[in-house]
């Protein structure tokens, strides 16, 4: 080569060494392997296997943030590609944030075919592997071993906001968290006409030591906004014995009140804080005379009172767990009237539904107020039951009540 075509060369080198073009991989079904594709003068063409190794490859990856080179392919490993080839013998130190930065030729500058297009596969991309959205915290996951291989500090996270950067290990898994509410670590909140939408981004930074940027990884969290939360339903009763004519049904009803005077109700569309008391109030409308009696009420997730998996609030008439369950009132009137406090039924953020099965008691004849309700014993007869139970619900958790 004479010398003035040598200082042509070195020139082209070294400018085309300082610019940045966009690169892909193609011809695969994952982003993150492929046949390497530069961006230059409007087309996208190939680069030439001419000197490519593993440095010229974690260049690529980390440039795709796809983490490090698993392997580099040579001879058109997947396919041959079509239009200009744009590189050749290419010379990363591996420490380059563009493969454009990298020496090579010149772009269009090659003694090469499209039999010889380059090809790699990178360990793959750094995602979150799991997103929990408590009802006042939300957490983000990260596998330690993949963050680890794909060359990022798995530990080295933060959210929106620098110092939001509490993180927990366990069974290599990488927690970070933050309060669920707007502006907590940089939470932004936006609301569409069903949920509430908290979105985030989780910052991981590269292994290497120095200055070095991170790659973002946004999550959200959509919680459903409540629109109702209280159901009432009218029940028929049946008084069995003799031979009676028809008559018309008893009415019954359940309502859910927010103080313990029984005198307040909850607004259409209200959420319960998990933990708080449940006021509840069950009247019937029938003759006076009467007595309405709790024979069972449970919670479950169904508004079908045979869903199998229940949690069991007043059985056989009385509280089936005094520190949860308190029966105010039950067989004295056509009314009754019991607190229970408001928790997840199996740890589960969602609405839920209370069942009640009722009967009718005469007090006249009977003692219809249970023996678990009163300090002097007595006995207590068969009631009259009323049929479907009653159900109200479904009862959302949420941060705060209205």
């Amino acid at each position: 080569m004479s010398p003035l075509v040598l200082m042509v060369a070195t020139l082209a080198t070294f400018l085309n060494s300082n610019a940045s073009s966009p690169v892909r991989l193609v011809n695969s079904d994952n982003r993150c392997s492929g046949r390497v594709e530069v961006h230059h003068n409007g087309q996208w063409g190939t680069v030439c296997d001419d000197g490519w190794d593993f440095r010229a490859a974690n260049v690529v990856c980390r440039q795709l943030k796809c983490g490090k080179a698993h392997s580099y392919l040579t001879s058109a490993a997947f396919g041959k590609g079509t239009g200009p080839i744009w590189m050749d013998d290419v010379r990363c130190s591996g420490q380059e944030t563009s493969i454009t930065s990298c020496k090579h030729r010149g772009f269009g500058v090659h003694d090469c075919y499209h039999k010889q297009d380059v090809s790699i596969k990178c360990s793959g991309e750094l995602k979150i592997s799991h997103l929990v959205c408590g009802h006042d915290k939300i957490k983000v996951g990260l596998d330690y071993d993949s963050v680890n291989q794909s060359g990022y500090n798995p530990i080295s996270g933060n959210l929106a906001v620098r110092n939001c950067a509490l993180v927990t290990v366990q069974d290599n898994l990488v927690w970070y968290e933050a309060d669920g509410q707007a502006h907590a670590c940089g939470n932004t909140l936006t609301t569409n006409s069903t949920h509430a939408i908290y979105s985030n981004s989780l910052f991981v930074y590269p292994l290497k030591q120095g200055f070095s940027i991170p790659v973002s990884l946004p999550f959200s969290c959509a919680y459903p906004l409540v629109t109702e939360s209280l159901l009432f339903i009218k029940p028929s009763m049946n008084l069995e014995g003799g031979i009676v004519a028809s008559g018309d049904k008893a009415m019954a009803s359940m309502i859910l009140f927010r103080n313990s005077n029984f005198t307040e109700l909850y607004p259409a569309g209200a959420v319960l804080p998990v933990g708080s008391p449940l006021y509840v109030g069950v009247s019937v409308l029938k003759d006076p005379s009467l007595a309405v009696v709790l024979e069972d009420c449970f919670a479950s997730h169904s508004s079908n009172p045979d869903y199998p998996e229940q949690y069991s609030l007043i059985h056989n008439k009385c509280s089936a767990d005094r520190q949860q369950v308190f029966v105010v009132e039950n067989g004295s009137s056509m009314r009754a009237r019991f607190t229970a406090l408001f928790f997840l039924i199996d740890g589960e953020h969602r609405g839920v539904y209370l069942h009640c099965r009722l009967s009718l008691c005469d007090p006249r004849s009977d003692s219809c107020i249970p023996p678990c309700t009163r300090s002097v014993r007595r006995s207590v007869s068969n009631s009259a039951p009323m049929n479907p139970p009653l159900t109200i619900g479904p009862i959302t958790w949420g941060k705060s009540s209205e």
